[in-house]
């Protein structure tokens, strides 16, 4: 392939939504994955289709202009990969402290509960600052002045728009880069695999 076209090479159309990009990518990286006997090249190409596609200001980027930011796709899985390893570290670092047998626990689904708690916990977050700034917004609308003067209240309030639409962008890309990770730990059936994927990403 001459060009490199995130949709063409998870075979879905630039009208897929989130789940359907996940779908895709679950499916093809499974038959991929060096692990599992897959050309590495392609489980690469794979990759960085979904990183691509999984951010939103990444795809917004790519859709609206053909561009694709290769640094903010590369920052966005190096995040990913740093939220597992963050959790992996901790995880068995809390087992070997309180003495627990690591055979017999299940790191991947330990870290799949608590990835699954943190996105719900972003989203709330999430939700909150979407119903925030339509408040402002509307209290901005109300707010008038009887003369043509500057409208010093309507000026604060802009500013905390603003404020919080960069909180709500933020939020925005962590609950991106969750759903990422719970995609990443769902392609893993063992934590030798984990670790092997965790390692070649950073």
């Amino acid at each position: 392939m001459s060009e490199f076209d995130p949709y063409d090479i998870l075979g879905v159309t630039a009208a897929a939504t989130p789940a359907m990009v996940k779908t895709a990518y679950r499916q093809r990286v499974q038959v991929a994955h060096p692990d599992r006997g897959g050309d590495p090249d392609q489980f690469m190409l794979i990759v960085r289709a979904f990183g691509l596609l999984s951010d939103p200001d990444a795809r917004r980027l790519y859709d609206e202009t053909g561009c694709i930011d290769e640094d903010g796709a590369r920052n966005y899985r190096r995040d990913v990969a740093s939220i597992l390893v963050d959790m992996f570290d901790a995880a068995v670092e809390t087992a070997v402290a309180t003495g627990l047998d690591l055979t017999k626990l299940d790191f991947v689904a330990q870290m799949t509960a608590a990835v699954t708690t943190g996105l719900g916990d972003a989203r709330v977050k999430l939700a909150r600052a979407d119903r925030q700034i339509g408040e402002i917004q509307s209290l901005r609308a109300r707010i008038r002045r009887a003369d043509s003067g500057p409208n010093l209240f309507v000026e604060r309030l802009d500013a905390q728009i603003a404020a919080r639409t960069e909180q709500h962008a933020t939020i925005r890309r962590r609950v991106a880069m969750l759903e990422t990770a719970l995609v990443e730990l769902g392609n893993y059936q063992s934590e030798t695999e984990l670790i092997t994927a965790l390692e070649t990403r950073l």
